[in-house]
Formats: structure tokens, sequence, C-alpha cells
């Protein structure tokens, strides 16, 4: 008994913590301003006489941040599966805007499980980060369950109409498989 309560006080403060970082996270308005903020002071300053540096487009890429709307709507996809035909998932955002209440619900369809297993939704608050480990300037979709069965999920924001799952560490899922979802077109 004493051990099912330390796992739950333990993983109680981890999801507190998880959403701490979430919320205390710079988020994709405050970033986009600071960033524009940067180009105005840059192009006041006179540009020096220097020779003319080259950069590959992965350097230009990486260095040059892309401003994107936030990602409301909803988004579809089927993910890979380890023990079953794959995971349809229907992504719902609500409240792009900045000082919107942003929310989610998400259901996942394990194809070819029993239909009493197959089924698994959730909801709660979505938020947007500036970075993660592979690149400083990726916008970050957080999502922090507050009704549901899932742990907390990251998704990279690729485009206005794309999101690809992140791993825990909120580090791109290495292979071939697919893990993005794309926006449905109204």
């Amino acid at each position: 008994m004493k051990k099912i309560f330390a796992i739950l006080v333990l993983f109680s403060v981890a999801l507190g913590q998880q959403q701490v970082n979430a919320q205390s996270a710079k988020t994709y308005e405050e970033w986009k301003k600071s960033m524009s903020q940067k180009r105005s002071k840059t192009a006041a300053k006179p540009a020096k006489a220097t020779k003319p540096k080259t950069t590959t487009k992965a350097e230009e890429k990486a260095v040059t941040p892309v401003a994107m709307a936030a990602p409301a709507g909803i988004f579809y996809g089927t993910f890979p599966c380890t023990d079953c035909q794959g995971i349809n998932t229907e992504l719902v955002l609500n409240g792009g805007a900045s000082g919107s209440s942003r929310s989610f619900t998400m259901k996942q369809t394990y194809l070819g499980k029993p239909s009493d297993k197959s089924i698994v939704t959730s909801s709660g608050k979505w938020f947007l980060a500036k970075g993660n480990k592979q690149n400083q300037d990726a916008v970050v979709l957080q999502l922090i369950p507050t009704e549901g069965n899932i742990d907390p999920m990251y998704f990279l924001q690729v485009s206005d109409s794309e999101v690809k799952l992140l791993d825990r560490q909120q580090a791109e899922i290495q292979g071939q498989q697919n893990y993005s979802l794309k926006k449905q077109q109204r």
C-alpha cells in the first residue's frame, strides 16, 4: 500500500512539474514578438564591410525562424503501432488566438483491437513553446491532459497545416514511419 501511495505521489509531482514547465515556457506569441524586435534592432545597425559568409541550406533553415499561425483546427493521421494495425488519430485544437482558452480533444482508434479496447479519448489544455533539443527555434505544441488516461504529448509544428509527434523528451522520432497529423481542409 505504501508503494502504491508513493507511486501516486511521484506521478502527481511529475505531472504538476510538467504543467509548470509547459505554462512557464516562452509562448509562441512572446517568441515571435522578441524575434521581430531583434530583427528591427539588427536592421537599424549600419552594415560593416566584411567578407560574406557562406551558409548551407540546413544552417539557413536552423538560423531563420519561421513564423507560423497557432495550429487551431482538426488534425488527422495514422500512427504506427507495435501490437495493432495502426492508430487512427483525430486531434481537435480549439482557441488558437493569443490570450484565448486553448483546449484539445483527442480520439485514438487502435485498428485491429477488440471494440471494447480500441478507442482512447482524452482532453485538456495545449500550449506552444519555443525550442527542443534538435532546434532551438522549433515551435513545439504541448498537450497537457486533464481527462483521459494519457501522458502529456508533444508535437513539432511543421507548418500551419501539419504537426509531427515527438517523443517524451520532445525530440523527433527517428525512422521511416509516419508520425504526422495533417489539418483537415475545409
